[in-house]
């Protein structure tokens, strides 16, 4: 048997400088960024999280990476202008984690066909030079024949336009990779007990490994909270002021086979009965529906859907799409960091704009944002670290630095598309153990080979084999191999269709 990889990843961590440039807590879409970007500068960077890469929100989003269309109603026109930018950005660095999409916004009258006309030609004068195609008018029989599962009354056209679509679980491993073939440092599975302090200032952070139980103290110049909805708690935790609050907002989404929805383009229903948008991505043989904003207290890891939203989601993808409850093969949820105004109850009129605080001497909190605009972020929070805690670096090289040509291994062709070949899984599994930071079967099934956001039954059966693969990779006991089983299962009903019980 090989070294297990995470020895060597753990020997850095605890045998690290005395002192690092950056220690990064979370290792989602913000962190990871903000550790790609620190060590593009030259910084000697770590990261750690408290369970795999992009568990919480940033693999359970819906797949988009996009200007935000919803966002112009709002007049957020900034943020929708940066976030195009921000999307050929990442278009042009992670080639193999993300691609163009085209969409369909259908009409139901001529009103409506001037007013998203208008909406989607300011979209294009936004993107300027960013721009993957122009919008333009579909005339009825256009519209159906891009969504031939289309159903909706009085229907007249629809506006077809362009966005992108992405792996998100999938592009959080690639970064992780590419900071640590880059000289940093990005572990998995390393929750941070508590924030060092020195008087006022925070100097670093305890951290445990999940695995073994061990414990040591990673000290740091400067310290990233990027632990988006969870930041929070991290602030008030170690008895730190909260000038800006995160409030958390449920996303969630129910997912079919493309055989009972066949689309190729996305749609999107930019106003639902009651208010909400409606996305239908086309995805790895499947079609990803939603998502809902439900405002939630406390966040939690691994949040589900409500009957509820389950409900909304149902009823409004079978007017639309003719769907039923026994199409749907998942179902998932995730939070979304939103940063709340003094004022302002409802969630939906949050923005997705992030802001950096400086929270502390020592530390400071990268809070809101999402996906599209996650470079953009931790270009910003890096900056910010030089301006006010007397880091010295280079500028940003992330806008021109290609994840794969820097150590992040590009996806596995076969798995592009498509769900994995159960008669095929040792090779994939065994790769995903060595290279990808895979360290439980929710991580395998859940956010490498992306089989329980697809299919949560086929993921429950698939779960021996692979906990079998995985035990003779990473050495598990009899014992281990049967927790793993447990978590997993649990984890896996609650994602079962609804009304499987």
């Amino acid at each position: 048997m090989l070294e297990d990889p995470r020895a060597s990843l753990l020997r850095v961590a605890t045998e690290s400088p005395v002192c690092w440039d950056v220690l990064v807590i979370g290792g989602g879409a913000t962190g990871l960024s903000v550790a790609w970007d620190a060590v593009s500068r030259g910084l000697r960077v770590a990261l750690v999280e408290q369970a795999d890469f992009a568990e919480a929100t940033s693999s359970r989003t819906t797949k988009l990476v996009h200007g935000g269309v919803r966002y112009l109603r709002n007049g957020e026109i900034g943020l929708v202008r940066e976030a195009l930018a921000e999307r050929r950005l990442l278009l042009r660095n992670a080639p193999e984690f993300s691609r163009p999409l085209g969409f369909v916004l259908p009409v139901t009258n001529q009103r409506e066909r001037l007013y998203y006309r208008f909406g989607m030609g300011l979209y294009d004068l936004l993107a300027r030079d960013a721009g993957i195609g122009r919008s333009r008018l579909l005339s009825l029989a256009d519209t159906l024949e891009r969504l031939p599962a289309l159903r909706m009354d009085n229907l007249v056209g629809a506006i077809a336009y362009n966005d992108a679509q992405f792996d998100d679980a999938a592009l959080a491993v690639a970064l992780a990779q590419a900071v640590n073939a880059s000289g940093g440092l990005a572990l998995n599975h390393a929750p941070v007990t508590r924030l060092l302090r020195e008087g006022d200032r925070v100097i670093g952070a305890a951290v445990r490994d999940v695995e073994t139980g061990r414990c040591w103290e990673m000290r740091s110049r400067v310290v990233i909270n990027a632990t988006g909805v969870f930041s929070g708690a991290l602030r008030r935790e170690n008895g730190l002021a909260c000038r800006w609050d995160v409030r958390a907002s449920r996303g969630s989404h129910l997912v079919c086979p493309r055989e009972a929805c066949p689309i190729d383009h996305a749609l999107i229903i930019p106003e639902t009965p009651d208010g909400r948008v409606l996305f239908a991505i086309p995805w790895k043989g499947h079609v990803v529906i939603g998502t809902t904003d439900v405002p939630v207290g406390s966040p939690v890891l691994d949040p589900h859907p409500d009957d509820d939203e389950v409900a909304f989601i149902l009823r409004e993808a079978g007017r639309s799409l003719g769907l039923v409850s026994s199409d749907i093969t998942s179902r998932w949820a995730g939070l979304r960091p939103l940063v709340s105004r003094s004022g302002v109850r409802s969630t939906s009129a949050l923005s997705r704009k992030h802001v950096i605080e400086q929270t502390a001497p020592g530390l400071v909190s990268v809070l809101g944002g999402k996906w599209t605009t996650a470079r953009w972020m931790a270009e910003d929070a890096i900056d910010a670290a030089i301006r006010h805690q007397g880091l010295v670096a280079s500028p940003s090289t992330t806008r021109d630095r290609p994840l794969t040509a820097h150590g992040a291994r590009p996806p596995r062709r076969d798995l592009l598309d498509a769900p994995p070949d159960p008669g095929c899984l040792a090779t994939p599994v065994v790769e995903d153990c060595r290279h990808a930071y895979a360290r439980t079967l929710g991580d395998v099934l859940s956010r490498r080979l992306r089989v329980l956001p697809l299919d949560a039954r086929k993921a429950l059966e698939l779960a021996p084999g692979v906990a079998a693969i995985m035990a003779g990779e990473l050495g598990w006991d009899e014992a281990m191999v049967k927790t793993q089983l447990a978590d997993f299962r649990e984890t896996a009903l609650a994602c079962l269709p609804p009304g499987s019980g």
